[in-house]
C-alpha cells in the first residue's frame, strides 16, 4: 500500500488497530472517526433464562461484560447459554472477556447468523445489540416461534469531523466504510463524496452506501477488518 492514501472512517477506539495495519503496509492513513459509541441506561435481564444469547458487535460484547462487572457477575452468568456471535471480532472480544462463542457464522452479517441458527430449536433469545441494530436476527427468530427479547446497550451517533480532516480524507485514495452509521455521518458530514475509491466491509455497508447514491470499488469477503484489508490490497495490484 506504499503511496497510497486510506481513510478510516470507524469509530476511534477501533479505527486504531486498521490505521496500524495499514501504516504497516506503507499506507498514509487519515483518522476520520464518523462515528462514537453513547452508552444507554438498561436493565440487565436474568440471562439464566435465555437458551440463545446472540451479540452483534465487539462493542455490544464489551458493554455487556461492563454491565455485568457494575452488577457483581462475570462469564460464568453465560455458562447455561448458547452464546452466538455475528462475526470472527465478535467472537475475540467475547473471548477477551472469558466466553468461548458457541456459534460464529462463515458470513459476519446477521444474514449470516440467521442461517448459522436454521438447526437450532430455539425458544428464549436475547440479542444484544446497538439501539439502531438491524431487526434481520430477531425477525427471523421470532418467525421460527422463539421468543426475543432486545438488549439496547449503547447507540451510534455522530463524531464532529474538522474541516481539515474531511478535506484530508475526501482526497485519500481510498475511504474505508465499516457499517451503515459510518457511511451516514461521513455523508453527513463531508457531503458528497467524489473522487476516492470506496472501500466497503460486507453487504450491509454497501447497501447503505447504495442508498447514499454510491457504489463501494471493493466489499471486504470476509466482512472483516482483515478482510478489508486484504481487498485493499487486491485492488491496488489489479
Amino acid at each position: 500500500l506504499h503511496g497510497r492514501t486510506i481513510a478510516v472512517t470507524r469509530a476511534r477506539p477501533q479505527a486504531s488497530a486498521l490505521a496500524a495495519r495499514l501504516h504497516e503496509l506503507g499506507a498514509t492513513v487519515v483518522e476520520a472517526p464518523a462515528i462514537r459509541t453513547r452508552s444507554l441506561e438498561a436493565q440487565l435481564p436474568d440471562l439464566a433464562g435465555y437458551d440463545l444469547v446472540c451479540v452483534s458487535s465487539p462493542n455490544g460484547a464489551h458493554a455487556l461484560f461492563e454491565r455485568l462487572g457494575a452488577a457483581g457477575l462475570d462469564a460464568r452468568t453465560l455458562a447455561g447459554c448458547m452464546v452466538a456471535a455475528v462475526g470472527p471480532g465478535t467472537a475475540g472480544a467475547l473471548g477477551e472477556h472469558g466466553i468461548r462463542a458457541d456459534l460464529v457464522p462463515e458470513r459476519a452479517v446477521a444474514e449470516g447468523l440467521v442461517e448459522a441458527l436454521a438447526h437450532l430449536d430455539v425458544h428464549r433469545a436475547l440479542v444484544v445489540r446497538a439501539l439502531e441494530g438491524r431487526d434481520v436476527l430477531p425477525d427471523a427468530l421470532r418467525a421460527r416461534g422463539a421468543e426475543v427479547d432486545l438488549l439496547a446497550l449503547y447507540e451510534t451517533v455522530a463524531e464532529p469531523l474538522g474541516e481539515e480532516t474531511a478535506r484530508a480524507a475526501a482526497g485519500a485514495d481510498y475511504v474505508t466504510f465499516t457499517s451503515a452509521s459510518t457511511v451516514r455521518f461521513f455523508l453527513a458530514a463531508t457531503g458528497a463524496l467524489d473522487g476516492p475509491r470506496i472501500a466497503s466491509i460486507g453487504p450491509a455497508t454497501s447497501a447503505a452506501l447504495r442508498e447514499a447514491g454510491l457504489e463501494p470499488d471493493v466489499e471486504a469477503d470476509p466482512h472483516t477488518p482483515n478482510g478489508l484489508i486484504a481487498a485493499l490490497l487486491a485492488d491496488v495490484q489489479r
